[in-house]
């Protein structure tokens, strides 16, 4: 399961992905990242934006990273099916607003940790 997250999380921030997070221009419960169903399939999960939460005056975009329907990875389908479905969530990640790429990436990788 880490290492099929830990590729999901490396995909998330590489190019230009990651802005997705920082500067978010989907509605709340919509899907930043990946979009398309192919991509969905080969990262296995997806993050949904879930609205802006404060915390010590520091603005975060917060997402719920949640398992994909389909052909996932293997330990990904696991969890799935022993955990509600596609619309479980695995873990909550915060963003800082406005933030960096390694700011995504250490909040992406912080959550994984979690599952």
């Amino acid at each position: 399961m880490k290492k099929s997250i830990s590729s999901a999380v490396n995909k998330a921030v590489e190019g230009n992905v990651w802005k997705k997070f920082t500067e978010v221009s989907v509605g709340r419960g919509k899907t930043v990242y990946p979009k398309s169903s192919a991509d969905q399939e080969r990262v296995g999960v997806r993050w949904d934006f879930d609205g802006e939460v404060t915390k010590a005056d520091v603005v975060y975009n917060k997402f719920q990273m949640q398992p994909n329907a389909g052909k996932v990875p293997s330990s990904i389908k696991q969890w799935r099916d022993q955990n509600g479905g596609t619309h479980a969530v695995m873990a909550d990640v915060l963003v800082k607003k406005g933030g960096t790429q390694d700011d995504v990436k250490t909040a992406l990788e912080e959550a994984a940790k979690s599952v």
